[in-house]
């Protein structure tokens, strides 16, 4: 009798559970506030467009070679109980493969030069060779391979350090409209792009963890914390 009684009640709450279980539509107030994320998703974005394009402007400055990111970064945003906002950054990975190849192709090409430095000096006017200079031309230096190497590591640091500057500042700028609670956090997890890596996909970003809580943004919005000093305020944690 007992574990027919027992099976009932189960049999009557499961319509119960069922209810339970159905999904609540979100409200007004928090519509609005994951639009507000979905457009800091785009402020994170360009911040991170920002600081690859600074450093391929440096990169192009002593290459022709204008191929140096494996993608585009994308951003995903949560609102976490309790915690405040969570955002997940996707960095597209730096790849100097083919600035690599085209330095050993110059250096080669001026290996040749010197091996026969009358027709690296020859020059043709109207398709007669012109008259030699009285004073040859001035070799051009070409970095050794130590030197070549370390202008790449150079860069990949270069990138790592503005794309966490240029993260950190969009954290700052751009949240007002998150309305953080003073004890609630902003958090803005970067990492490098999951993606299949090719040889020269050396220098993806290490996760990186940014986070700053709503008292200290309040206060930078507010004018009580200059710039520097609110960036201090942002916690930096690599993996």
């Amino acid at each position: 009798m007992k574990s027919a009684i027992a099976v009932a009640i189960v049999v009557m709450m499961m319509p119960v559970v069922a209810t339970a279980q159905t999904t609540v539509q979100p409200g007004t107030e928090q519509i609005r506030r994951h639009d507000q994320i979905s457009l800091f998703e785009g402020t994170l974005v360009g911040a991170v467009k920002k600081a690859a394009g600074h450093v391929a402007g440096e990169v192009q400055a002593h290459t022709s070679n204008a191929t140096f990111f494996t993608g585009d970064a994308r951003a995903k945003g949560f609102i976490l109980d309790g915690y405040g906002v969570f955002v997940y950054v996707e960095i597209p990975a730096l790849d100097l493969t083919l600035s690599l190849m085209a330095d050993q192709l110059e250096r080669d090409a001026q290996r040749k030069a010197e091996a026969d430095p009358a027709k690296a000096v020859s020059d043709t006017v109207g398709g007669r060779p012109a008259e030699a200079s009285n004073r040859p031309p001035e070799p051009k230096l070409l970095p050794t391979a130590r030197e070549a190497l370390q202008a790449v590591m150079d860069t990949g640091q270069k990138y790592r350090d503005q794309v966490k500057l240029e993260l950190t500042d969009a954290m700052l700028d751009f949240t007002k409209n998150l309305e953080l609670k003073p004890d609630e956090w902003l958090s803005v997890a970067a990492r490098g792009s999951d993606g299949a890596l090719t040889p020269g996909e050396i220098f993806q970003l290490k996760t990186v963890v940014l986070r700053v809580k709503g008292s200290d943004l309040a206060d930078y919005l507010a004018g009580r914390l200059t710039k520097e000093e609110a960036r201090a305020k942002v916690e930096v944690r690599q993996f």
